[in-house]
């Protein structure tokens, strides 16, 4: 792996190098491409950096989305019991995709991606907001439906691969978030180089996008309604989350253009 290239700036929250004991400090610093922190004082964000308090009828997205990852596994055994089908094809998705729910509930009180909770664009205002948020996200619930109802027989190959770039995508998604969040913890203000940001610019997404073409493969590739969630991240990928971030981490100028011209955005390099 690469030393990492420092380069000072604002991030979305200003931080300390390490935290006190008090149950609420300052935030650590949030992911790169968030600007300087405007707005609540370090006593409304808790011991993880998250913003702990609400005007009346509003929260975060990273609240809605533990609430939404929640019901995963129970969306798994529901979409088995509406089928009647108990077969392995919905029985592996449900344990996938239950998984990752209960992972995503788990990473968010350890060491939670802070853009869901402390940017303005993060704020959910009111029900409607939050009924319209929640559906838009919704069509991740087709990959246990569509799994329950194909009563095709599971091929060993599909169940293999599907497992195998389930847990790939797992590791760069979980872990490229985790160096991200300690090491801007501990180190926070510079640009990350190191890691995984040394074999790819963007690993979260990279593993996000494994994942779904893993249950993809799971619930059946040759129905397109199977495309769907995917076709979804990969707008929300291509076409706003890496030219944002990218865009934000262009401050960093000189060594930023060095580091791109040198990773690969999504496709990893070996050495």
């Amino acid at each position: 792996m690469s030393s990492s290239l420092h380069a000072r700036h604002g991030s979305a929250n200003s931080a300390f190098s390490t935290f006190s004991s008090s149950s609420v400090v300052a935030p650590p610093p949030a992911p790169e491409g968030n600007g300087p922190r405007e707005g609540p004082a370090p006593s409304a964000f808790d011991a993880l950096g998250r913003l702990a308090s609400f005007p009346p009828g509003q929260t975060s997205l990273g609240r809605l989305l533990e609430v939404h990852k929640a019901l995963w596994l129970p969306a798994g055994f529901a979409a088995m019991a509406f089928t009647g089908n108990w077969g392995m094809r919905p029985a592996l998705m449900t344990g996938l995709f239950g998984a990752y729910g209960i992972v995503w509930v788990l990473k968010s009180n350890i060491y939670p991606d802070l853009g869901f909770y402390n940017t303005e664009k993060s704020r959910i205002k009111g029900a409607v907001d939050y009924a319209v948020k929640f559906a838009m996200i919704g069509v991740y619930f087709l990959y246990p439906y569509l799994a329950a109802a194909n009563t095709a027989t599971l091929h060993p190959l599909a169940a293999a691969a599907s497992t195998l770039g389930f847990c790939l995508g797992g590791f760069f998604h979980w872990a490229g978030d985790a160096q991200r969040y300690f090491e801007l913890k501990y180190n926070p203000n510079h640009l990350i180089t190191d890691g995984f940001q040394s074999h790819v610019r963007h690993p979260s997404y990279l593993g996000e996008i494994l994942m779904w073409l893993s249950l993809t493969t799971l619930s059946g590739p040759l129905n397109p309604m199977s495309w769907l969630p995917v076709a979804w991240l990969s707008m929300i990928t291509l076409a706003v989350g890496i030219p944002e971030k990218e865009k934000s981490l262009s401050r960093y100028g000189k060594k930023f253009e060095e580091w791109r011209a040198r990773v690969p955005a999504l496709i990893p390099r070996l050495w």
